[in-house]
């Protein structure tokens, strides 16, 4: 908080150091600045965020500190956001250019399109892309992707290595274990002489924790993945993510304490909370500016939808679990297809910022569906049997909270996380009018095809084989979700309100 106070940065939100270990006198500072899940360069709607004021801030600590900032994305840039559906992540690289980061690792949504885009993107980054364990389905890396480099920074050789989260990817991704790539990644960076070894991962906070854990001779993680900000120490050893979309950006300060072999390291971390008042840096905003005005040209000009009378919240934490905003959509969705029940995996809904209160308008809502072929609805048979299934399958463990979870409309339910999975949906399932959904009984249900036809977050839904039939022979006979929500909001005569919460009752808290 001195930093900020003293040299005029931007206020300090959090301040933790963990305690050194020896008085050794001070050798040496290296200084990172990480973001992390960025999808848009632009300022959030809420005021917050915006690549232009990280980079300024960077540029501020450069100058207050009178030495480099390595600054640093933990992966998820090229997708998805409202640009990315039609540029394909073009319009990210060219901020970070912009931004002059200096090291990305890769996230699992570097992967979502094409291998041509994800080469295309690669060759026209100014940065330095990392991955160990990612690559070619062939085993060879990416164009232009290392599994680790080294620089100089302040007399010290620094060594970082990149890993990325191992998921069900197209086939011309090839992920191996992250741990076992880890410890022969940090074998390679100490033969090269590095002082200093640090991870830029791409992965789930308990797997960066183990590997933390497992491997003593890293310094700290800088890591991505999770969008609501994580931080853990080990021994000295730091673990640290910020939140999405540049909401804030953590600064990590290494001093080293000694000389030689006695040399030691402290690591302290500040978090940043990047939002209003703070100074732009001007390149990186005319780059902004420029792909903002793409937007208008690429689907027409915007247009309103009627006007919210309160905030509607559909940052990403708050919509993977019920939410008003998620109940809207669902409501869209079921009454648009005229079925008894409507769900929809929390993951498909990619807005991830607050709908002010005020006019809401079609880019908005185009902004809230980024896969939009993972979008499109399907309506299929099922009994009351089947709908508890697939409702087990988005409480259960590791979905409870996360992207599998099932936003509904149509039925009610009870939860009780402290279960085993495949039971934590207790009593009766009932109606939107209360009531009782029998096992045998019949019902219609539209549900998006990402889960339905793909089996993605794990559902297995067999009932809806035919529809995605019928779907593959025709892409364009189902609707878009976005466009029943457009109508939707559209039958609301100009006041949009988004529905209560209520459907979900969480028997755990």
């Amino acid at each position: 908080m001195v930093l900020a106070a003293t040299l005029g940065l931007p206020a300090i939100s959090a301040c933790r150091t963990t305690p050194a270990t020896t008085p050794a006198a001070q050798a040496a500072v290296v200084r990172m600045l990480l973001v992390n899940d960025v999808y848009v360069t632009d300022t959030l709607r809420d005021g917050n965020g915006g690549l232009a004021r990280v980079a300024a801030l960077r540029d501020s600590i450069e100058r207050a500190t009178g030495s480099r900032v390595l600054f640093v994305l933990a992966g998820d840039v090229l997708s998805p956001s409202v640009l990315g559906k039609w540029y394909g992540g073009a319009q990210m690289v060219d901020g970070f250019n912009a931004a002059r980061l200096d090291l990305a690792t890769l996230g699992n949504h570097e992967f979502d399109n094409s291998r041509s885009n994800l080469v295309a993107r690669l060759g026209e980054s100014k940065f330095q892309w990392l991955s160990g364990n990612c690559g070619e389905a062939s085993g060879k890396p990416f164009p232009g992707v290392k599994g680790w480099d080294t620089l100089r920074l302040a007399g010290v050789k620094v060594g970082i290595l990149g890993t990325t989260v191992v998921r069900e990817y197209a086939p011309y991704v090839k992920c191996t274990d992250p741990d076992v790539v880890t410890s022969a990644l940090v074998d390679t960076l100490l033969q090269q002489g590095a002082e200093l070894v640090v991870g830029l991962t791409h992965r789930f906070i308990f797997e960066d924790s183990l590997t933390l854990l497992r491997e003593p001779r890293l310094h700290a993680i800088l890591g991505g993945h999770e969008h609501d900000g994580r931080r853990m120490e080990r021994e000295g050893r730091l673990l640290v993510k910020g939140v999405s979309n540049a909401r804030t950006a953590v600064l990590v300060t290494f001093t080293r304490d000694g000389l030689g072999a006695s040399a030691r390291w402290r690591v302290r971390d500040q978090l940043f909370t990047i939002g209003r008042g703070m100074r732009d840096d001007p390149v990186t905003l005319a780059t902004v500016q420029r792909w903002r005005d793409t937007l208008t040209r690429r689907i027409g000009p915007d247009r309103v939808l009627g006007i919210a009378p309160e905030p509607i919240n559909a940052i990403d934490s708050i919509s993977k679990r019920e939410s008003r905003f998620g109940n809207m959509i669902t409501d869209a969705m079921r009454l648009g297809t005229n079925a008894d029940v409507a769900m929809i995996n929390s993951g498909a809904l990619r807005f991830d910022d607050m709908m002010a209160a005020g006019p809401i308008t079609r880019h908005m809502i185009e902004g809230v569906f980024l896969f939009a072929d993972e979008t499109r609805v399907i309506t299929f048979p099922l009994s009351g049997a089947r709908l508890r299934a697939l409702l087990e399958t988005g409480v259960r463990q590791g979905a409870l909270g996360g992207g599998a979870y099932p936003q509904v409309s149509g039925v009610r339910f009870q939860v009780d996380g402290r279960r085993p999975s495949g039971s934590r949906v207790v009593g009766d399932l009932l109606r939107e009018d209360g009531r009782v959904i029998a096992p045998g009984d019949s019902l219609t249900v539209t549900f998006v095809t990402f889960p339905a036809c793909r089996s993605g977050d794990g559902y297995r839904i067999p009932e809806a084989a035919a529809a995605c039939r019928a779907l593959e022979q025709h892409p364009t006979s189902m609707p878009r979700t976005a466009d029943l929500v457009l109508q939707h909001l559209e039958r609301m005569n100009g006041r949009i309100v988004a529905p209560l919460t209520g459907r979900v009752t969480r028997l755990d808290r």
